[in-house]
């Protein structure tokens, strides 16, 4: 008995060496894998840091950029205002020289209607008296 209890205990540290070797072996991988993990981080940030740096100065720029584009606007915005008071302005000078202008005009076109009329029935009245003798 004491035999196979021998040969257990041998087959059991043999286990645990075959054990220790295998976790060995994993953690020299898993070493391996750390590493070159932490170059591609260090390699990642080493690359972002001048696109970070650029992303900042387009920001910039575009600030820029949208900050001339409201200026446009605004004066854009402005001379439309002042096109639209001119163009009323014009708008109200011609109601006025209409509303001056027309009265006279009318007047003078009743007055010289009133006339012609006058001189129609004067001419209708010679003709007939004119007929009348013949």
């Amino acid at each position: 008995m004491e035999t196979v209890l021998k040969v257990a205990q041998i087959v059991a540290l043999l286990s645990v060496a075959a054990l220790c070797l295998y976790l060995i072996v994993t953690l020299v991988r898993l070493k391996d894998v750390m590493s070159k993990l932490q170059k591609d981080i260090s390699d990642l940030s080493t690359n972002a840091k001048p696109v970070l740096e650029n992303l900042g100065v387009v920001t910039e720029k575009l600030k820029s950029i949208t900050t001339k584009i409201d200026d446009q606007v605004n004066l854009v915005k402005g001379s439309l205002e002042s096109l639209k008071q001119a163009a009323d302005s014009v708008v109200m000078f011609e109601r006025q020289i209409q509303k001056q202008l027309e009265e006279p005009i009318m007047r003078i076109t009743s007055a010289f209607g009133g006339i012609v009329s006058r001189f129609a029935s004067f001419f209708d009245r010679f003709r007939g008296e004119k007929t009348r003798t013949m």
